[in-house]
């Protein structure tokens, strides 16, 4: 997988862990539950993109 995607990922990880930080400080609970389901399938799926990518080259 090429660094550009590697790093875009990444990238978006770490945006939707600083949403969920600044949505906490607010005290949404139902968003900050939202969120981390959104950061848990993010994760998932960029591990298996990054897996076959990997397997592939």
């Amino acid at each position: 997988m090429s660094l550009t995607v590697r790093t875009t990922l990444c990238i978006i990880r770490d945006d939707l862990h600083a949403l969920r930080r600044t949505v906490a400080a607010r005290g949404h609970i139902e968003t900050i539950q939202a969120i981390d389901a959104l950061i848990g399938v993010a994760e998932a799926e960029a591990v298996q993109a990054i897996r076959r990518t990997d397997q592939l080259a």
